[in-house]
């Protein structure tokens, strides 16, 4: 009763899932770890094999192997699906033979599964939408469980939904673990992808902020410009403080007049905002 892919991009250091289901709390039959690889176990699933998996990936062993152990230490794996990946190991999927209305498809790096749905069109459309998507992997992954989702998903319904990604973490503010997880949505998938959606924006904002911040000069004029163009339809409590940076950096340029109307921005969003301004701000804002 769940769809799922695991996948890996080298090139950007990042490994993860993504996953939605008819059944609550569907994320947590998966895991990904920087470094090592992704899983999940999922039909009846057995969640022992998450760590098992961890273990024998550090005793360098290949999924074939790892298989085999799974084999070895469930006698209920025929109504068990797995999907894993690995760096420098490749994909490798698993339908155990009681495991109803399943299919699977692995590529390079990636391996789709599901059980209980619709039809193959699931996975199939999963894997030409992960393979055909460029990007960070979480919009990748979210690329596939959107297109598993309008192919017809689960035949029981939808409930919950999980993207998870792992970065390398040593370069950048913005390598951080992502984790969106929906649960008891009427459309728990493309929740997920507003969700993305917002993010992206935030982090746009943000690297806007930092660069009319820093800046000084004509770049600072040109950076400034184009802050201001990126808030243009953006007056929501998600933006508050970029209004104030720009408000901040209109004054650094000697543009009062448009930054009191970026602060009259920030204070239309958010009210409380005006007591924060010094006196004669506040009187121009307010006035």
């Amino acid at each position: 009763m769940t769809f799922s892919i695991v996948a890996i991009d080298s090139e950007r250091g990042e490994v993860g899932f993504a996953i939605s289901s008819c059944f609550w709390n569907a994320g947590q039959v998966g895991f990904a770890r920087m470094g090592a690889g992704a899983i999940v176990s999922q039909a009846q699933g057995n969640l022992d094999f998450i760590p098992a998996f961890y273990e024998k990936l550090e005793e360098d062993w290949d999924l074939k192997e790892i298989l085999e152990h799974f084999r070895a230490m469930d006698n209920g794996i025929e109504n068990r699906q797995v999907g894993m990946v690995a760096f420098e190991k490749g994909a490798l999927a698993f339908t155990g033979a009681k495991v109803f209305s399943a299919y699977q498809r692995t590529g390079r790096d990636y391996s789709c599964q599901g059980n209980i749905l619709v039809g193959e069109a699931v996975i199939s459309s999963m894997a030409e939408a992960f393979e055909n998507s460029t990007g960070p992997l979480a919009d990748r992954l979210y690329a596939a469980l959107k297109a598993g989702d309008d192919a017809g998903g689960d035949m029981r319904g939808k409930i919950s939904a999980r993207v998870y990604v792992e970065r390398d973490r040593k370069n950048s503010l913005t390598n951080v673990t992502t984790d969106f997880n929906v649960e008891e949505h009427a459309e728990p998938v493309r929740e997920i992808g507003r969700l993305l959606a917002i993010r992206r924006n935030l982090l746009r904002g943000w690297e806007l902020s930092r660069v009319a911040s820093e800046a000084e000069g004509q770049e600072k004029q040109s950076a400034v410009v184009e802050l201001e163009s990126f808030l243009k339809d953006k007056k929501d409590r998600l933006y508050v403080d970029f209004f104030e940076t720009l408000a901040e950096c209109q004054l650094a340029l000697g543009n009062r007049d448009a930054a009191i109307q970026a602060y009259r921005s920030a204070i239309e969003i958010s009210p409380n905002m005006a007591s924060a301004l010094d006196d004669a701000i506040r009187d121009e804002v307010l006035g």
